[in-house]
């Protein structure tokens, strides 16, 4: 059985294979994603002309506040989270693209989550780090989330932002656009000020950022999505595996399924 049981574990590290791959590709997508923010989405929105790189004399800025948005941040019910009921994620989570820990997994209860008009995220809605920090210091972050990953539905707590253009491709520009050093710099400058250190509605609805209805940027917007989609189509799969790794691997420890005459 001793025999049986360390085949078994030594097989089950490897199951599913792809687990490895599909995280290797998902860090090379994560890698790129650096790129578009330095090169493309922060200015810009670019073209080729004879003369070399142009932005486009058309591509105006304008402050997020005169731009259609929805700007909030979710609640917790008296008491906190709870263990059980609708997800409810806070700024320990808001780290970077597709990036989640479900050890610090909190909830709220079913009835609460039905009665909030604010904080409910479905999918690609983009997500600050509003407030936490030593005193003096604010760092910001941002993330997205997506096809199901984490959740096909959560809610956000009071130390998350939600911005929401009402657009995925433009969700998805604004993420990459808050990586730029001037929206690091307004946004820690801002956030720091206070004793216990965040950001404020008007600190988000300041910043200037592109024309999102420019067709510069609206091509732009097409042509990142499916670099978007498959990270988040990633992160899904690579959940779904490690679920299925950690539901089999104390069975093939145990015994209790036995794998030895298996050919692979």
């Amino acid at each position: 059985m001793k025999q049986s049981t360390t085949s078994s574990t030594v097989r089950c590290s490897l199951l599913p294979p792809q687990l490895y791959f599909i995280r290797k590709a998902t860090a090379c997508l994560h890698s790129f994603i650096p790129i578009c923010a330095d090169s493309i989405a922060v200015g810009m929105v670019i073209v080729m002309s004879p003369t070399g790189i142009e932005i486009p004399k058309s591509l105006q800025m304008k402050q997020i506040i005169n731009i259609p948005h929805i700007l909030e941040t979710g609640r917790r019910p008296k008491g906190g989270a709870t263990f059980s009921g609708m997800p409810s994620v806070g700024a320990e989570n808001v780290k970077r693209l597709g990036q989640f820990d479900f050890s610090s997994n909190k909830y709220i209860p079913e009835d609460f989550a039905a009665k909030q008009k604010t904080g409910r995220i479905t999918g690609y809605e983009l997500l600050l780090y509003k407030d936490g920090g030593k005193p003096g210091t604010f760092i910001p972050h941002f993330s997205m989330f997506g096809e199901g990953f984490p959740y096909k539905e959560f809610f956000i707590n009071e130390h998350v932002f939600k911005l929401d253009f009402f657009d995925r491709g433009k969700n998805e520009f604004a993420y990459l656009y808050m990586q730029t050093d001037y929206v690091n710099r307004w946004l820690a400058n801002n956030g720091g000020k206070a004793a216990i250190p965040g950001i404020n509605q008007h600190d988000v609805n300041a910043i200037w950022i592109y024309d999102l209805e420019h067709p510069q940027v609206k091509c732009f917007c097409e042509w990142v999505q499916p670099l978007f989609k498959t990270i988040f189509c990633n992160c899904y799969e690579n959940m779904q595996l490690a679920r299925l790794r950690d539901t089999l691997l104390p069975k093939l420890m145990s015994g209790e399924i036995d794998v030895s005459n298996l050919q692979f």
